[in-house]
């Protein structure tokens, strides 16, 4: 409908002689040419960068399962020490912290694969300083 308004005012304007019939050819084909453009769809997006994207989100729950893991581990822990009334249980733990750490590596690798993802980039600077973290303390 807009088009058809502006070649109306187009031609009556070549009419009263304020543009050459060239100029009106030319606004023409630049008024049709751009309502062209406006119409064509979007480009769908790739196989390749969804399966990028699915591959940084798993990175990114494993890298939030990797930080989570330990806490769910200590909070058995103390239940189980304050059940039993005694300390010699702490193997919940540390079957967190390995748990964790493999997650962590896991996030970490496949963060690198999915690289241009924005969660990939977040899961591997983040699980690579959660990492450095939990082997400084665990050693």
């Amino acid at each position: 409908m807009e088009n058809v308004s502006s070649e109306q005012e187009l031609l009556a304007m070549r009419q009263e002689g304020k543009i050459s019939e060239e100029e009106y050819r030319q606004l023409r084909d630049a008024m049709n040419a751009s309502s062209d453009k406006s119409s064509e769809k979007p480009e769908p997006v790739s196989d390749k960068a969804k399966s990028k994207r699915k591959l940084g989100l798993i990175a990114f729950c494993l890298m939030l399962a990797g930080f989570i893991l330990p806490i769910i581990f200590l909070l058995i822990l103390r239940y189980i020490v304050s059940v039993n009334n005694n300390g010699t249980d702490v193997g919940w733990f540390g079957l967190g912290i390995i748990l964790s750490i493999a997650l962590e590596i896991a996030a970490f690798v496949m963060g690198l694969i999915a690289w241009p993802d924005v969660f990939a980039k977040a899961t591997v600077i983040t699980s690579s300083i959660l990492l450095v973290i939990m082997l400084l303390f665990t050693t």
